[in-house]
């Protein structure tokens, strides 16, 4: 049986982070459903939310769910300045361990940008202390793709594991089927089929987002983002749940920072 994490990058579209803002309220319904599943989740937070909705980082650690780190304001690592990114990092993660009172070890890249062009970052987060990234996607259709990366987890060479997205081959493509805009558009038949294909060193996850739950906004643009992007994105709400519940069905797995150790056996 497959095992399956759900993750959830905690970001609020809008960029205005307000503390009653529909990102929060749509937060709270992933949180219903991990409560309705018996799931607990990898949140992967912006260090906004932290400044503009903190008792939310509170509540979803307090019910068991675990607290990542998804950059300060979702920008690109390619587009990053590294002194920037290692001055808001500390302060976001400082910050986060203690609204949650739990160690923040995980970080993920906005838009998996962990590319050869910004290597840097791996140290940076090894300074940092953070245990593991979930930041690469192994793929040649994505503005952000690192074809060549392994597909199964590994370690960069100062320790830091990382936790690649699941993609899958359609010819000469790699598909990340488990995800987003791919998930929402696939037949679940196909997802399923790959899922029992997935060799069984991988670590299968699944993304959303609160965004992806809100059926009832009316469509806008998202924030440096293609017009076309943001309607499929926007289109795929109506199935985001859904397909969501769906695969989780396909088999249960905890944070993705509980499964280290049986990945990587020696780390304490």
């Amino acid at each position: 049986m497959a095992s399956i994490s759900l993750t959830i990058d905690l970001e609020d579209p809008t960029e205005r982070y307000e503390p009653d803002g529909r990102y929060v309220v749509m937060t709270r319904r992933i949180l219903e459903l991990c409560e309705a599943m018996h799931r607990r989740a990898t949140f992967f937070v912006i260090g906004r939310v932290a400044e503009g909705a903190p008792r939310l980082l509170q509540e979803i650690a307090a019910k068991g769910h675990e607290i990542a780190y998804h950059s300060h304001a979702h920008v690109p690592l390619t587009e990053e300045d590294p002194a920037r990114f290692r001055r808001e990092s500390k302060i976001d993660k400082d910050k986060f361990e203690q609204l949650t009172g739990k160690p923040v070890i995980g970080f993920r890249a906005p838009r998996f940008s962990l590319t050869p062009e910004s290597l840097w970052a791996v140290d940076a987060l090894g300074e940092l202390g953070f245990r593991y990234s979930s930041s690469i996607m192994p793929t040649n259709i994505s503005l952000f793709g690192f074809p060549d990366a392994s597909r199964i987890p590994c370690q960069w060479p100062n320790g830091l594991i990382e936790l690649p997205l699941p993609v899958a081959d359609l010819g000469p493509l790699q598909v990340p089927y488990l995800g987003g805009i791919y998930l929402y558009a696939l037949p679940l038949a196909l997802t399923r089929h790959w899922v029992r294909q997935a060799d069984a060193k991988e670590i299968l996850w699944t993304y959303t987002h609160p965004y992806d739950f809100d059926r009832t906004e009316k469509f806008k643009s998202m924030p440096h983002t293609p017009e076309w992007v943001s309607l499929i994105l926007w289109l795929s709400r109506r199935v985001a749940e859904k397909k969501i519940r769906k695969v989780l069905s396909l088999g249960n797995a905890p944070p993705l920072g509980e499964r280290l150790h049986s990945i990587f056996p020696e780390i304490s």
